[in-house]
């Protein structure tokens, strides 16, 4: 978008792919589920949106305030996995960076967030390939959904959080149970190779992070599968 402000850092690579999925947001009303210390939230604000970042930790909320000292963000607390009537039907877009696998109630999250989109608005994910939970060892079966392990690197740093395993099936299924249909899943190279050393995996074998993009079932654009392969209608 002409005059939008690049992100300062983009560590993991997906921030761009994410914004370009998100499409012109200026003056549009944007809601960052689940936006931790702001990282996304601030990256959307530049792009010109009125962006309301809502997280369930407190501290992380407090952080978030503090980096942005204008005040250009609406920063709050709140369980994006619980009904929210106030929020319904209040956003012309919303967007999620690598949440969907620490949330331990993802229907009603998905509930959450398609019933806050306004007609025909656009909610875009960031999230881990499920696949790369086998591969990296959290769990051993890629079909025991519901299984949960613990963020090794995190705990061996002091923070108690823990990864929750779904299959791809699980999270398409919770979100068109919403409403929603998927117009688009991205493959994204970055950190495709970066797995632990016990992996398994070839060494320098790649596996993508996800992005999807859903709309509302009333939008034209619907996803449909054939053989096992998902292919976009167009309008």
């Amino acid at each position: 978008m002409a005059g939008a402000k690049r992100p300062d850092t983009d560590p993991f690579g997906l921030l761009m792919p994410m914004l370009e999925l998100l499409g012109d947001i200026t003056n549009r009303r944007v809601l960052d589920a689940g936006c931790g210390e702001g990282y996304l939230a601030r990256a959307l604000a530049d792009r010109g949106a009125r962006v309301t970042g809502i997280d369930l930790s407190p501290r992380l909320i407090e952080q978030a305030r503090d980096k942005d000292p204008d005040g250009r963000i609406d920063y709050q607390v709140a369980d994006l996995s619980q009904t929210l009537p106030a929020m319904a039907g209040s956003f012309h877009a919303a967007a999620s960076y690598l949440v969907l696998n620490d949330v331990k109630d993802y229907r009603g999250f998905a509930a959450t967030l398609a019933a806050a989109l306004k007609p025909q608005g656009r909610l875009v994910l960031a999230f881990n390939n499920p696949h790369s939970a086998v591969i990296d060892r959290h769990v051993a079966d890629y079909f025991d959904s519901g299984a949960v392990s613990p963020y090794r690197g995190l705990w061996e740093v002091g923070i108690k959080a823990y990864y929750h395993h779904r299959t791809l099936e699980d999270y398409l299924d919770a979100f068109q149970a919403g409403g929603l249909r998927l117009i688009k899943l991205a493959d994204i190279a970055a950190l495709a190779g970066s797995h632990k050393p016990d992996a398994y995996l070839p060494p320098g074998g790649p596996l993508p992070t996800l992005h999807a993009s859903c709309v509302p079932q009333a939008d034209p654009r619907a996803m449909t599968a054939e053989g096992g392969l998902w292919a976009e209608i167009a309008p």
